[in-house]
């Protein structure tokens, strides 16, 4: 992975930002408590991120690292939008599941019984 120098600028977030990516990498399509989990931590993310992106001047501001804003501000925004994306990519793996379960629940089977 190519490191940008903004990492510096928002270590916490990015971090988060980092982790919930990898868990959302590692999710299953059956797995439907951590979908439901990272559904909600990346909309809370997302949120996080377009606030970072509004204050963007105010980062600058406060930083002691020279930065474009413009570019700084883009590189938040896809942030925001991968957020975006793993929460609704996880909304619809954690409903399916929910469904799987719910169906296999009125079979009396459970997810053993598929194998």
């Amino acid at each position: 992975m190519i490191r940008s120098d903004f990492e510096l600028l928002v270590q916490d977030d990015f971090r988060e930002f980092k982790r919930v990516a990898q868990e959302y990498m590692d999710l299953v399509q059956e797995d439907g408590d951590t979908a439901f989990r990272l559904m909600k931590e990346s909309w809370a993310l997302a949120q996080r991120w377009s606030e970072i992106q509004a204050c963007s001047r105010k980062i600058k501001d406060m930083s002691k690292i020279d930065f474009a804003v413009t570019a700084f501000k883009d590189w938040a925004y896809q942030k925001y939008r991968q957020m975006q994306n793993v929460h609704d990519s996880t909304r619809m793996i954690w409903s399916r599941a929910n469904e799987e379960a719910t169906w296999l629940k009125r079979q009396g089977l459970s997810r053993k019984d598929l194998k």
